[in-house]
């Protein structure tokens, strides 16, 4: 083993595999960088340059790729706070909180470490388990399956707000957004507004298909931020300058919470292990377990560095476990682990278990691949965080065109459907006052993630066992209890909340209409579903009739809450009366407006075309630029669209305008 190992090592350090695989590391540096790609894109747009290279190359590049995507996308996540990549959902929490404290620079440092950990974590896990992982692996049947997503579920109450029935109500709107597409079980459309539309009507042809994944990530966490920016009118971070001691006090912080990182790192691997169970909800169970294990969680969510290190810690070993069932079962543990499994199928490397026993050598080269990758990676990030960094002392309205393009870009990239940019539009306003109000957007997105695993698990658990036999299998049994304990820890949290909740009274207002309206909004979101998925078989309505019944039983109760609440109850928190004082904060729908106006240009002239015009106007109009800085801002944005666009074969939406003039590519 020890022979294979060493010779596994100087091959990827040696020859031309060290240059394909610092090439992948820089392409993935890329692809996390940019909001919506994550490694699953990255990987599918190298796919057709690996065709017939030399498969240790090609192994290299690819591991080098998706390794660092991980560590790259917390850049976007700290500085701007959009996920660069589902990954890094949770780092958003605290991240880009201490960024606009000045800060970033302590959250990238802590965060390099903590991902350069777990990285190497997942490498040395994967080599310790290869031998040993095929009969962990079998020991996991549908029941264990389901088991693990209700724990991703029970840690909604470590993650709520101020109130855990508003948490539970974002978590049910979560699992009916994921309903939004075909039944698992039965095979039927549901959610798709089919019976007052006609089949053919675009609506309904978009929503059969389900919503994707970033398009609910992005939107969820980005337009809430970008519009609480735009109204304040000021710079990401509140200091001039980043602090120049930031990336030692980031490493303080990392070797601090060493035992953290370790415990984190472990949940990464383990959960990554498991096949179905996905990379979405790896980064909140570890937040939660952050939360829940360390002294003093209180400011988790406003900047505690412990929330930075604990998801990046595992969202990268996450990797080394993914790549088990992939490499010995060629059952992906992950989206990014399917299209490696792609790219080594055209490698020809035929994954499995006899990859043992004939080609131990390669499974050694994809380890060492992967360590490596990590290393390069941690260590260009730390070289070109300084830089890129300073674009949180920017005025946010000079930023805002190009994110607000970048986000809709990186939307539409989803499914490269009208449907993506409408309903991240939709879903993002509601988001918006989700926060407003204290409505967990963390709750929301378990939900969504987990909502189809629960559902498929729940009816495959039902077919494959009896009730009693579930109480016999040990892992079934010890996965119930770690999520009593979870729940358990999550009351603790909350009734902290409570006592906390009382020292800001400033933040609660019992006189407000807007909170009722949003508040018979989610409500009625219970009854539609309740009432259009009636029709459908047993199997396919039994799972959204019953979250819409508990959506509607927890929005009564917030109901009664609010009606017989007292003044200063937390259940009337409202982030609007920290800027009641403030003369010169824009309006929600000012800036809302601003935010979806490409979309109206686009309807008219095309989306490549008014991406460019609201940049130039926006610049001129609202943050006072000249036109000359406007348009030649304008014709940039069009040259990486139309560049990017030409890289990935993508054409964008046309408007009005393309149905009656023949124009070239891009503008048609």
């Amino acid at each position: 083993m020890i022979e294979a190992l060493l010779s596994a090592l100087i091959t990827i350090v040696s020859g031309q595999s060290l240059f394909f695989l610092i090439l992948g590391v820089l392409l993935g540096l890329v692809v996390g960088v940019i909001p919506g790609f994550g490694g699953t894109v990255g990987l599918s747009l190298l796919l057709p340059f690996v065709f017939g290279m030399e498969p240790i190359s090609g192994i290299a590049m690819m591991m080098g790729l998706m390794s660092v995507v991980a560590t790259a996308d917390t850049f976007p996540a700290v500085l701007i706070g959009v996920p660069g990549s589902v990954s890094a959902q949770a780092t958003v929490m605290d991240g880009f909180p201490l960024a606009k404290k000045g800060q970033a620079a302590r959250a990238l440092s802590a965060a390099f470490f903590s991902s350069l950990f777990g990285g190497l974590f997942g490498a040395v896990l994967l080599t310790a388990v290869i031998q040993i992982a095929k009969p962990i692996i079998l020991a996991f049947g549908t029941g264990e399956m389901l088991m693990l997503a209700i724990f991703g579920i029970s840690v909604v109450g470590t993650l709520t707000g101020s109130s855990i029935f508003k948490g539970l109500v974002a978590a049910c709107l979560g699992m009916i957004v994921g309903c939004i597409g075909i039944s698992p079980a039965s095979s039927e459309y549901r959610l798709d507004f089919s019976t007052v539309l006609e089949v053919q009507n675009p609506i309904v042809m978009y929503l059969g298909g389900g919503i994707h994944l970033m398009v609910v990530a992005i939107s969820i966490f980005a337009f809430p931020e970008i519009v609480e920016l735009l109204r304040s009118n000021k710079a990401v971070s509140e200091k001039a300058e980043l602090e120049k001691s930031g990336w030692l006090i980031g490493l303080k912080d990392f070797l601090r919470n060493k035992f953290l990182v370790l415990r984190c790192s472990f949940i990464g691997s383990f959960i990554g292990l498991i096949p179905g169970i996905g990379g979405s909800c790896i980064d909140w169970i570890s937040y939660s377990h952050a939360k829940t294990t360390v002294k003093d969680n209180k400011n988790f969510g406003n900047g505690d560095i412990r929330g930075v290190i604990g998801p990046e810690s595992s969202s990268n070993s996450k990797e080394g476990g993914a790549l088990i069932p992939t490499l010995l079962f060629g059952i992906p543990g992950s989206g990014g682990t399917a299209i490696l499994m792609g790219g080594l199928i055209l490698l020809g490397v035929d994954p499995g278990i006899q990859m043992i026993d004939t080609q131990l050598d390669l499974i050694y080269t994809i380890i060492w691949s992967l360590a490596v990758a990590n290393i390069f990676g941690a260590i260009i990030c730390v070289a070109m965080a300084k830089p890129i960094s300073q674009l949180t002392t920017i005025n946010f309205t000079v930023l805002a065109p190009f994110l607000i393009s970048l986000i809709l870009f990186a939307i539409f990239n989803s499914t490269r459907s009208w449907g993506d940019l409408l309903f991240a539009t939709f879903i993002g306003v509601i988001a918006v006052f989700m926060k407003r109000f204290d409505y967990s957007r963390v709750a929301l997105m378990i939900g969504f993630v987990l909502s189809d695993s629960i559902e498929t698990y729940l009816y495959q658990t039902m077919q494959f066992y009896k009730f009693s036999e579930l109480f016999t299998r040990p892992i079934f049994l010890i996965l119930i209890l770690i999520s009593i304990f979870s729940i358990y820890s999550g009351i603790k949290i909350i009734n902290k909340k409570d006592e906390i909740a009382k020292s800001k009274s400033d933040l609660l207002n019992s006189n407000t209409n807007s909170q009722w309206i949003f508040l018979f909004l989610l409500m009625f979101v219970g009854v539609y579903t309740i009432f259009v998925t009636d029709h459908l078989q047993y199997l396919g309505k039994i799972f959204p009739i019953s979250v819409g019944i508990f959506m509607i039983i927890f929005t009564s109760i917030i109901g009664l809450q609010m009606f017989f609440g007292k003044t200063g109850a937390k259940v009337f928190y409202d982030g609007e009366n920290l800027l009641r004082d403030n003369k010169e904060i824009r309006s929600y729908w000012m800036t809302i407006f601003w935010f979806i106006s490409p979309l109206f240009l686009s309807v008219f002239i095309g989306f490549f075309f008014s991406i460019g015009l609201f940049v130039i106007l926006f610049l001129n109009k609202i943050a006072r630029k000249g036109m000359t800085y406007s348009i030649i801002s304008g014709l940039f944005v069009w040259f990486f669209l139309g560049a990017i666009s030409h890289f990935m074969i993508m054409d964008f939406p046309p408007g009005i305008l393309q149905s009656y003039f023949e124009l070239p590519w891009p503008l048609s």
